[in-house]
């Protein structure tokens, strides 16, 4: 009885180690075939989409793609543009939504519960159906073709702010009243305390807010005018024409604009999951 318990229990390992490595195939061959086809030229992309070989660093391999997209395709301006794009929109995007979730979680005032059921709401309205008049409300303060035009609009983030409201909602009152009993402004609370007892939190907001604006198309297309403010996904939706699609430099292209948010990732991740645990699960 016990062999055959013991048996089973090895059975279950294994076929729960089939189903992750399967899962993890999911996630990483993409990224490999993405890799490995940047290296390789359009007729071998072509030829080998179809079997094996697309996974496999086979053939003539060069750097010729990334040299195309550096010179001619002004890889490293466009990159600039976004990188500084997301840093500003990252940065207001921590400081407003963290400054709301702690309210929201914190601190007591009329309206509380009905502020909350709203955010709640608004999380799951698509952020298309909101666009348009975004659109009016910075083409009207005259920020369109402009970086604040860029990074300001989406800032104010339902989904943040619900992540820090359940953060600043299980921190312990007693920080709160003990800061105001010594004297301590709100405000000083929330910078000199909280704050610093965040670093889980405001690293996976960093993290999802990086992805989501350095990643969006929609926006940009909206907001810009020219090559000025031109982000990286507007840059790579160029080098796809009616006339041809210029696949390896498309795959170069698309891995030197992963590699930013997979560092990120790797530097974060102890933080990442660890606010996701103990806050994205909340009630």
């Amino acid at each position: 009885m016990q062999a055959m318990s013991r048996s089973r229990t090895m059975t279950m390992k294994v076929v729960s180690m089939v189903l992750y490595v399967l899962v993890a195939c999911v996630f990483v061959l993409p990224i490999l075939y993405m890799f490995v086809s940047s290296f390789k030229t359009d007729t071998q992309i072509v030829s080998d989409m179809s079997t094996i070989k697309a996974f496999l660093p086979t053939g003539h391999l060069s750097l010729s793609n990334y040299s195309t997209i550096m010179v001619e395709g002004q890889f490293w301006r466009f990159f600039k543009n976004s990188a500084l794009i997301a840093i500003l929109n990252v940065g207001i995007e921590i400081v407003v939504n963290s400054m709301i979730g702690y309210a929201l979680g914190m601190l007591a005032f009329k309206g509380k519960g009905i502020i909350i059921s709203l955010v709640i709401a608004l999380a799951v309205v698509p952020t298309e159906s909101v666009i348009i008049n975004k659109f009016i409300v910075v083409n009207s303060m005259g920020l369109m073709n402009t970086i604040w035009g860029l990074a300001i609009p989406s800032a104010g983030y339902p989904m943040f702010i619900f992540l820090f409201y359940n953060h600043f909602k299980g921190m312990p009152q007693e920080l709160v009243e003990a800061a105001v009993v010594d004297g301590e402004k709100y405000s000083g609370v929330f910078w000199k305390i909280m704050m610093p007892l965040s670093k889980p939190i405001i690293a996976t907001v960093a993290i999802m807010g990086f992805i989501r604006i350095w990643g969006d198309v929609l926006w940009p297309t909206l907001v810009t005018r020219d090559e000025t403010w031109r982000t990286l996904p507007l840059a790579l939706r160029a080098l796809s024409t009616d006339v041809y699609i210029f696949w390896g430099q498309i795959f170069a292209f698309s891995s030197l604009m992963t590699l930013p948010v997979l560092i990120l990732f790797l530097l974060f991740q102890k933080q990442f999951i660890q606010s996701l645990t103990m806050t994205g699960i909340k009630g």
